[in-house]
């Protein structure tokens, strides 16, 4: 790769701008300062010019309005409830029989909620981020399986007490004799088969696009275990304005991922044909793919978002990679900036001049519109380094203004190298670069040789005025969690810290 690209515009400097050396390095001898960086940081703009960099906030109030929404359905749900059935406390099988009905349904409000929210929706997606929307998805998720298992042991004790039986030998006859329930079984299965491989040390042993692929499932589980309480419960069948609500509410949950997550991806990629331009080697283990296509503009893309891409170069190319834009999209060109060494990395590596290319997106909301400040302060680990330089290039055309700090091992792995170098030397960004195995012992988000520095103070050190500037951060979980958490310790507003995890 050249710090002069061809495919993409590179960023040049104002009039009259100061320029820096290409890398501040923090010396192994543990020092750690503003003198530490080679040249001096350019000085930053005046607040009244600076100001004027700013793009409007967007609005807050849609994140409240689908968090309403939610508590307005679950509310609804047990409303639906109450008056139809409601609490029997008469006899013990009853209450738990009642007590479980409710479960279900509440597992039943939380898992659809949980398909809806992950159905690509562009304004809620837009509203809550994608960051915000996987938390909530997972919490969800976790919340309604747990439902769905006492649902299943309350109403199989309940019926049991009532009919004489074992418990075993009601559960078989219910899920033999009751409409629906043999679906129900094999959706209940699926999603405890999903649930399991989302567990923390499941996932761990799987590459993202393995898990990806075998999650789809819970699609299929949550249509098959759902319905049955359409066709067997008495809240449905007696009252028909709850049945008119569920069937409505699947209605919309089906057409919303059939809509956002097949019919508009496909329809976006056809539309703009986007196909690979090319694949540059970038540090080792990774590589930069271009991808050009018409119209890119009416994607309205910006610096920092990703899509999840899928590059048809053969067997495997269904699988699906998020991946962050890694330059500033360009008219008829973007770039993402991808790992080699995943389940896919060596196929999509390998892909050709004019290979198709299919999409999502795009998402995410660490945007330039999200800044609240004139100044950046960016921190990266290794290939976090990616959406950092698109919203680095977004504002070199007011040089002086940012700071990137960058982890990574050494030398021969800093990614996107020679963009950092243009930025630098171009657009006057204050580089400081971080190198070293990570601090096992001290800060965890510093290199070993400087992890007995104090975290919020380390942070003050290596950014002067923190507090006047919107801080980006972009890494592996662990890594983010220990930064955001000194960077709020530091004093840093929670509106001002942008994260970008590459947690799943």
């Amino acid at each position: 790769m050249s710090a002069t690209r061809t495919d993409a515009p590179t960023a040049t400097p104002a009039d009259g701008a100061r320029t820096a050396e290409p890398a501040g390095r923090l010396g192994p001898a543990g020092h750690l300062g503003p003198s530490a960086a080679a040249g001096a940081p350019p000085a930053a703009p005046r607040r009244s010019h600076a100001r004027a960099l700013l793009p409007p906030v967007r609005r807050a109030w849609w994140r409240d309005a689908v968090a309403a929404l939610v508590g307005g359905h679950l509310a609804l749900v047990t409303l639906l409830w109450a008056t139809a059935d409601g609490l029997d406390v008469s006899t013990t099988a009853a209450l738990a029989t009642s007590a479980g009905r409710l479960l279900g349904l509440w597992a039943s409000a939380l898992l659809l909620v949980q398909v809806l929210g992950m159905a690509r929706v562009p304004w809620v997606e837009r509203a809550v981020g994608q960051d915000r929307l996987s938390a909530w998805h997972r919490w969800a998720g976790f919340t309604s399986f747990w439902m769905l298992v006492a649902h299943l042991v309350l109403v199989t004790v309940g019926y049991a007490a009532s009919d004489g039986r074992g418990v075993v030998g009601e559960l078989v006859q219910l899920v033999l004799t009751l409409p629906g329930m043999l679906l129900a079984a094999a959706g209940t299965a699926l999603l405890v088969a999903v649930v399991g491989l989302s567990v923390r040390a499941a996932r761990r042993r799987l590459r993202y696009e393995s898990w990806h692929l075998l999650h789809l499932y819970a699609y299929l589980g949550v249509g098959l275990a759902l319905p049955h309480q359409l066709w067997t419960g008495t809240s449905f069948l007696l009252h028909p304005w709850a049945a008119t609500y569920w069937w409505a509410l699947y209605g919309v949950t089906f057409v919303s991922v059939v809509v956002f997550r097949l019919v508009r991806p496909l329809a976006l990629s056809l539309r703009h044909d986007l196909r690979v331009a090319a694949v540059l080697p970038d540090a080792p283990g990774l590589v930069s793919v271009v991808v050009r296509g018409r119209d890119l503009h009416r994607l309205r893309a910006e610096a920092g978002q990703f899509f999840v891409w899928r590059f048809r170069t053969g067997p495997g190319w269904t699988r699906a990679h998020p991946l962050s834009l890694s330059a500033v999209p360009w008219t008829d060109g973007l770039r993402v900036t991808m790992d080699v060494t995943g389940d896919d990395g060596a196929r999509v590596a390998a892909a050709r001049p004019g290979t198709r290319v299919l999409v999502e997106g795009p998402f995410g909301r660490v945007t330039p519109s999200s800044r609240r400040h004139a100044r950046l302060a960016a921190f990266a680990a290794g290939a976090g380094v990616a959406p950092v330089v698109g919203l680095l290039e977004h504002g070199a055309a007011h040089p002086g203004v940012d700071t990137l700090v960058l982890r990574h091992r050494d030398d021969a792995d800093l990614p996107l190298r020679d963009d950092v170098d243009a930025l630098v030397r171009h657009a006057g960004v204050r580089f400081l670069d971080l190198p070293g195995p990570r601090s096992r012992t001290g800060t965890p988000w510093l290199p070993a040789h400087l992890g007995h520095h104090a975290g919020p103070a380390a942070l003050h050190q290596l950014v002067p005025d923190l507090l006047d500037h919107d801080v980006v951060v972009c890494g592996p979980p662990a890594w983010t969690a220990a930064l955001v958490a000194d960077l709020r310790t530091a004093g840093v507003a929670r509106s001002a810290i942008h994260v970008e995890s590459y947690v799943w």
